[in-house]
C-alpha cells in the first residue's frame, strides 16, 4: 500500500500477488502488530485466513493491550496506549473492523464519533499536596537555553545522538522545566534514557507538543483497549479463519542464512509441556513480534506493591537466540539488559468504592461516573519522588463492572 498527501493512492486495494494460494503465515505473538499484520494479509495480501496461524503464549490475546477479570483482584489490565488522529495504519485498518457496539458502524467510525461527541482534555494535569494542583497552568516553561537544545536535539544527526543519554544533551534549565515533566510522564521517559530514542519521538509527536499540557490531541477508546481494539480485531480474524494456538511459547527458529538471504526453516514451541515444531519452506511466512514491553511486568494493589522481575524473559529470551545467529537480526541488549533503570510504573484506577469518587472528582473536576472522559489522561503526582502518574477512564471502563460503583 502506498501513501501519499492525497486519497488516490491510498483507498485503491492492491493487486492479488501471485501464487499467494501457495503460501501460509504464521506470527509469533497476538500483540497488536501481529493481529493488525494478519488482517492486513487478508484485506490487503488477499491471503485466506486459513492459511494463517497466530502463536500466543498466553492463554488471551492482546500482548500489552491485554484485559481480564480474576476472580481475587478484579478488572486487571496492563495500561493503556495513548492513541491520537495520526495513527495512520491503526486507522486504516479499523475502517475495516466491524464494531461490537455499534450495528453497521466501523471501530473507526465508533471511536470517532464517541471522540467528537465527548473530546478529550485534562483539567488538572499535576498535583502536589496531596491532590493540589500543581499549577503548570499550560506553560512549558523553557528558558531560552531550553528552546535551543531541543532544537539541537530535533537538527542532530542519528548518529550524534548514539549511545548518549537525555541527561548529557540537556541542561538542567531544560530537565527542571513544565515541558520536561510533561514529556517524561506521557512518553514514560527518564534522564538517563537514550537521547536517540528522544530525537525520534520528537519527530513523529512533534504535532503533539500543543496538547502535551492538557492532553487535548488525545484520544480514548469507550472502554479499556482489549474490549474495544483487541476483541474486534480478534473476531473479524476468527471470521476469516485464522488459526490461534494459546498457550504456546516458542523457544527457537532455525534459519539457512547465506549471502543476500536469510530464510526461516523451523519454528520451534512448547505447548502443554511438551515440545513441538513446524518445517517452514520458501513459501512460508514467518513474522516474529518479541522483546514484549510488558515481558515480566507484575501487578500491585492497595497492599501490595508491584514487584520487580528480573527472572526469565521468554520474549526477550527468543529475541537473543536469534539475534545470536545473525547481526542482523538486532541487539536486543540494548534494550532489555538495563531493567532497572528502564521499568516504569504507573497506576490505572478501574474499580472505585465509594470512599474515593469524590477525591477524583475534586481533583479531575468532572463526574466519574458521567461516562464521560474523566481525567482525560494521567495526572502526575509532581512531588512524588517517582513522579506516579494515576488515571481514570471513561466508566465503566469494562463491560462488565457496575453501573454504580465501577
Amino acid at each position: 500500500m502506498y501513501y501519499s498527501s492525497g486519497n488516490y493512492e491510498a483507498f485503491s486495494r492492491p493487486r492479488k500477488p501471485k501464487g499467494v494460494e501457495k503460501k501460509t503465515a504464521c506470527f509469533v505473538g497476538s500483540g497488536l502488530a501481529a493481529l493488525a499484520g494478519a488482517a492486513f494479509l487478508i484485506r490487503d495480501g488477499h491471503l485466506a485466513g486459513n492459511q494463517i496461524s497466530i502463536l500466543e503464549r498466553q492463554q488471551l490475546p492482546g500482548g500489552a493491550l491485554d484485559g481480564i477479570k480474576e476472580p481475587q483482584r478484579g478488572f486487571v489490565i496492563r495500561g493503556g496506549r495513548e492513541m491520537e488522529d495520526h495513527f495512520e495504519c491503526l486507522w486504516d485498518l479499523y475502517r475495516s473492523i466491524p464494531s461490537l457496539e455499534v450495528k453497521g458502524a466501523s471501530v473507526l467510525d465508533e471511536f470517532y464519533w464517541l471522540d467528537k461527541d465527548d473530546p478529550n482534555s485534562s483539567l488538572q494535569r499535576a498535583t502536589v499536596n496531596r491532590g493540589e494542583d500543581a499549577h503548570t497552568d499550560g506553560l512549558f516553561t523553557l528558558s531560552e537555553q531550553a528552546q535551543k537544545e531541543i532544537v539541537q536535539l530535533f537538527l542532530a544527526t542519528r548518529q550524534e545522538m548514539e549511545n548518549k543519554r537525555i541527561q548529557e544533551v540537556f541542561s538542567k534549565e531544560f530537565l527542571s522545566s513544565n515541558f520536561w515533566l510533561y514529556w517524561r510522564t506521557m512518553f514514560a521517559f527518564e534522564e538517563w534514557h537514550s537521547a536517540l530514542e528522544m530525537k525520534l519521538y520528537l519527530h513523529r509527536f512533534i504535532h503533539q507538543i500543543r496538547g502535551m499540557p492538557d492532553f487535548s490531541t488525545l484520544k480514548f477508546t469507550r472502554y479499556n483497549q482489549y474490549e474495544s481494539l483487541v476483541l474486534p480485531l480478534v473476531k473479524w480474524l476468527l471470521d476469516h479463519g485464522v488459526i490461534f494456538h494459546y498457550g504456546t511459547e516458542v523457544t527457537d527458529v532455525d534459519f539457512d542464512i547465506a549471502p543476500g538471504s536469510k530464510q526461516a526453516t523451523r519454528i520451534y514451541w512448547r505447548r502443554d509441556g511438551r515440545e513441538g515444531g513446524l518445517d517452514l519452506g520458501p513459501d512460508d511466512l514467518l513474522f516474529l513480534t518479541i522483546g514484549s514491553l510488558t515481558e515480566n511486568s507484575d501487578n500491585g494493589d492497595h497492599h501490595t506493591p508491584a514487584k520487580l522481575n528480573l527472572g526469565p524473559a521468554p520474549a526477550w529470551d527468543l529475541w537473543r537466540r536469534i539475534a545470536s545467529k545473525d547481526p542482523a537480526f538486532g541487539h536486543p541488549e540494548v534494550f532489555g539488559s538495563h531493567i532497572p533503570e528502564t521499568k516504569w510504573e504507573s497506576a490505572t484506577v478501574t474499580t472505585l468504592d465509594q470512599r474515593i469518587p469524590k477525591y477524583i472528582q475534586k481533583i479531575a473536576k468532572r463526574d466519574p461516573f458521567s461516562g464521560k472522559v474523566v481525567t482525560g489522561g494521567i495526572v502526575t503526582a509532581k512531588d512524588s519522588s517517582w513522579l506516579l502518574s494515576w488515571t481514570v477512564n471513561r466508566q465503566p471502563h469494562f463491560k462488565q463492572q457496575s453501573k454504580c460503583w465501577t
